[in-house]
């Protein structure tokens, strides 16, 4: 007899290994902010490469993590509502709205550093052709799964996109009381006599505190929720986490090295976007909208093996 999945999912549960890494991410991100209140400016002249093309890169697509829920959820609702003309044919053009607008600021990013020579008509024809290919290959991904699947997946990127608006909020927020100048605008004039340290807000205006691409880059973490979402993915938790903090550290590293942000900058938006998915994650409110979604998960599995029992 199968147990209810409200008797075996009851929240989000950190393994063991997952526990230590967001410590050690914690005392990182400390340990960063120390030695940033003192070396920000030192630390960003001595690795500042504006044409890094690594750095380029990463500028342009790092934010993706924290948007792509939006992609997912336009996918899942383009198959999973089908008997429901409205919200399925809103999944499809939520699904096309958001990549031609998710193409427009990433070739914009790449053409701002010349890694993409590219104006005009060849601009847009990229970006409806990026925009297309990525469309059908979002909705060739959803239909390959079942409702109950489905069900699974549309939980992740509602979740996805609580985390987005979070960030918006909290990051924005932040930058609008800090106010600190970027080094790449001081650096652009010779002048670094707007240079102001970290820890102290209303700067000389800016928005480099925090980072938000570095905090956008977090938005992976809803890797995480993969192995609680799907029992095959349970052993693949560890390598999940490591690949998460693995891809922000770059992220957060490509920051400062094209000059975009201090090192303080990066540690404090990972730091604050480990600390929102965690309170996100790890209450009663989580814990109820999972079980609810797991109840209704099972029912769909249930309803979709009965045809084939007689």
């Amino acid at each position: 007899m199968r147990r209810n999945p409200a008797e075996r999912v009851t929240c989000l549960k950190l393994t063991k290994t997952q526990k230590h890494l967001f410590a050690g991410l914690f005392t990182v991100a400390a340990l960063l902010l120390l030695v940033g209140a003192r070396y920000d400016l030192a630390f960003d002249k001595a690795i500042y490469q504006p044409n890094s093309l690594i750095a380029g890169v990463m500028e342009a697509i790092c934010w993706w993590p924290l948007y792509l829920p939006v992609a997912l959820l336009g996918a899942v609702w383009a198959f999973l509502h089908r008997d429901n003309p409205g919200l399925h044919v809103l999944g499809e053009v939520l699904l096309v709205v958001f990549f031609f607008i998710l193409f427009a600021q990433t070739l914009a990013y790449l053409a701002k550093r010349d890694l993409l020579p590219l104006n005009g008509l060849w601009f847009t024809g990229l970006q409806l052709a990026l925009t297309l290919l990525c469309a059908i290959a979002a909705l060739s991904f959803a239909s390959r799964f079942g409702k109950a699947d489905l069900i699974r997946l549309d939980f992740i990127a509602k979740t996805g996109i609580l985390l987005c608006v979070a960030d918006n909020i909290v990051i924005n927020l932040i930058k609008a009381i800090w106010a600190r100048t970027r080094f790449d605008d001081m650096s652009a004039t010779g002048d670094f006599s707007a240079f102001s340290a970290w820890y102290r807000p209303g700067g000389a205006g800016g928005t480099s505190f925090p980072s938000g691409h570095t905090a956008a880059a977090c938005g992976i973490f809803l890797l995480l929720l993969l192995p609680v979402v799907f029992d095959a993915l349970k052993p693949k938790a560890t390598l999940l986490t490591a690949i998460s903090l693995g891809f922000i550290a770059l992220s957060a590293f490509c920051r400062v090295w094209i000059g975009r942000h201090f090192l303080s900058d990066t540690a404090a938006a990972a730091a604050i976007m480990s600390a929102l998915f965690l309170l996100m994650t790890q209450n009663s409110l989580f814990a109820k909208r999972l079980v609810a979604m797991q109840q209704r998960a099972a029912e769909a599995a249930r309803e979709t093996a009965t045809p084939n029992a007689g």
